[in-house]
């Protein structure tokens, strides 16, 4: 019984799936991305909106920040959980 085409086989399928997994991830991460700076344009909209004054105060208390620390936890998790699903579908279990 050769074991090349054994072998073949394996790396084939391993292969299938570590390459559809990529691109699953690739078209998620870009469409993460889109959504994310819908997100940013929307929220910098509305904060320009604000009275001057308004506005001053809230970036003095930090505001900006806080905004800036929520668009990075969406970022982590949206990733985070892409990461786990392409694991998931390349069949290595944790």
């Amino acid at each position: 019984m050769p074991l090349a085409p054994f072998i073949l086989a394996l790396v084939g399928g391993i292969v299938g799936r570590v390459l559809a997994s990529l691109g699953m991830g690739v078209i998620t991460i870009i469409g993460v991305d889109i959504a994310i700076d819908q997100l940013k344009d929307a929220v910098t909209g509305a904060a320009a909106s604000l009275p001057a004054d308004v506005l001053a105060l809230f970036l003095l208390a930090g505001g900006g920040i806080g905004i800036n620390m929520v668009f990075g936890a969406i970022t982590f998790r949206l990733t985070y959980w892409t990461i786990t699903k392409s694991v998931r579908l390349i069949g290595i279990s944790s």
